[in-house]
């Protein structure tokens, strides 16, 4: 967190011309250390906002839509680091009690409650064995295959439990949870649900890698579990924040000007051996760089990257990456859909109920009975911008593939449905609006055996980088992920910025070498 709440902690001596083709989070934070390190950063975003897959708009009746749910976790340690650094860590964000809710059919409820007065592991050890999510035959299966796992390494040696968990990506959490005990009880009430929320694929398809990382995490960090969500949107909490730190410094940032081409030199056999500069926008106007970084998500990045680049491996790889589709639905209700306690509390929503006030439950909400495995009424998390006074309920639930080749409108049907299941009080209610957005590709899919085509930040071609939460970092395709991968594509180009054969000095040569082939 220190790190990249400080930023790089140095200034290179050469200024180098840096472009940034992406505008989400991975790019933006590239540019806030590449900036502060002294160099010149331009970015290129093709949509007409930044934010990437965190990105979110207004509609034209004024309405925050967003690409998916955008929950903070207690170990996005170098998110919160950037959130600190930018101001928007104490301002935007709300803390929520230190429970995971699973909301089953007819309303019956289980829990991983970690509010204990002792910390990690206990407090977890202590959730595990109370939830009501499990009968106790699988809680006790669930106790032997956990206390078999890397996570007992991780209490007193955390790198050797994650050389561990690193070694396990080439299996299922269904297949390595069931080898020593696990019961399909506990996959099926419990980690499916937790599995699509994290990358939107069950157990039985989810690397036991991903998994593991952010157990490991929850059970030696207290605070790891912890959830926080925004006050509002994602623009105006995370991104704005960001894009004044980064025009306060200089950036340009250019949206709704995407990447045509990547300009660059070849050697004898075709292969790429250096980046000149990319055409960018409807006009294919060109702009010269010292060094380019793509910051994309996996269908952006083999758009952009030219065939030839796949003479390297590593690029090649790239191709290898599947990813999940997924339907965000926000569904507006004139009353409270998740308050189960009272029926007149459910209906009344007069006067002003801002700042969380509204009936029902104040926090990410689990299920393994419906088809959004994850969902959250922000109109009362985060009710900045989307409670509206005069109304009730604004539940906002992704549907993974199982649902996404489906209208939009029977999306939203079988949403309000199956809310209807959970929460059977709710049907008293109406829908007051509905909208659904649609992503083909988002995440990477977190399959098993991915790990081994993820790149890494610098590439074979010397200026050339990239940056994405799907690049190779230790943690998930998240908002965590994403910023890691900022933080590191910065490191490598500052580490290589100065001195004989660095950035600047081989953008240099180059220059010479055009002058004299001119003259």
């Amino acid at each position: 967190m220190s790190r990249a709440q400080n930023g790089p902690g140095r200034v290179n001596k050469s200024k180098l011309k840096i472009g940034i083709v992406g505008a989400g989070l991975a790019g933006m934070v590239a540019a806030m250390d590449l900036a502060d390190a002294g160099h010149e950063v331009e970015m290129f975003e093709l949509r007409p906002y930044v934010g990437g897959k965190v990105s979110s708009w207004k509609d034209k009746d004024g309405n925050h839509i967003e690409m998916g749910l955008h929950v903070f976790f207690g170990c996005y340690y170098n998110l919160f680091g950037i959130m600190k650094r930018t101001g928007s860590f104490d301002q935007h964000l709300r803390l929520k009690e230190h429970i995971h809710t699973f909301i089953n059919t007819g309303g019956h409820l289980g829990a991983l409650d970690f509010r204990f007065p002792i910390g990690a592991p206990i407090s977890g050890l202590q959730a595990f064995a109370k939830t009501e999510q499990l009968g106790l035959a699988d809680k006790f299966h669930n106790a032997v295959r956990l206390g078999t796992s890397p996570i007992v390494r991780a209490l007193f040696d955390f790198d050797g439990g994650m050389d561990m968990v690193r070694e396990l990506d080439d299996i299922t959490f269904s297949e390595w949870f069931t080898r020593l005990g696990g019961s399909r009880g506990s996959l099926d009430r419990m980690w499916d649900p937790i599995a699509y929320a994290l990358g939107f694929v069950d157990c039985d398809n989810i690397s036991a890698r991903c998994m593991l990382t952010i157990f490991m995490l929850f059970a030696i960090r207290t605070e790891a579990s912890v959830l926080r969500m925004l006050d509002g949107s994602p623009q105006t909490g995370l991104h704005d924040p960001i894009i004044k730190y980064l025009e306060d410094r200089g950036v340009k940032i250019n949206t709704g000007m995407g990447c045509r081409d990547i300009v660059h030199e070849t050697d004898s056999d075709g292969k790429p051996t250096y980046v000149k500069g990319i055409k960018v926008g409807p006009k294919d106007e060109y702009k010269e760089f010292d060094a380019v970084v793509c910051a994309l998500d996996v269908p952006g990045i083999k758009k952009v990257l030219p065939e030839n680049f796949r003479k390297f491996k590593m690029f090649d790889n790239i191709y290898q990456l599947d990813t999940v589709p997924i339907a965000t639905v926000q569904v507006r209700f004139d009353g409270w859909v998740t308050e189960m306690n009272s029926e007149s509390r459910m209906m009344d929503v007069s006067g002003d109920q801002s700042d969380g006030k509204g009936g029902g439950i104040d926090n990410l909400l689990y299920s393994a009975d419906a088809e959004f495995s994850c969902f959250a009424d922000l109109a009362i998390t985060s009710p900045g911008e989307y409670y509206k006074e005069g109304e009730g309920s604004l539940i906002q639930a992704v549907f993974d593939e199982r649902a996404f080749g489906r209208s939009e409108e029977q999306i939203k049907n079988d949403c309000i449905e199956q809310l209807g299941q959970l929460f059977p009080s709710s049907r008293k209610l109406k829908c007051t609006w509905a909208s659904v957005t649609k992503l083909g590709q988002s995440l990477y899919r977190e399959k098993p055996g991915q790990d081994k085509f993820r790149p890494t930040q610098a590439t074979p071609v010397s200026n050339f980088f990239l940056a994405g939460s799907y690049t190779y970092q230790d943690y998930l395709d998240s908002m965590e992920g994403a910023t890691r991968s900022g933080l590191m594509v910065a490191d490598e180009i500052i580490e290589r910025a100065d001195g004989i054969g660095g950035l600047k000095d081989m953008a240099e040569r180059k220059r010479e070498e055009e002058l004299q082939q001119q003259a």
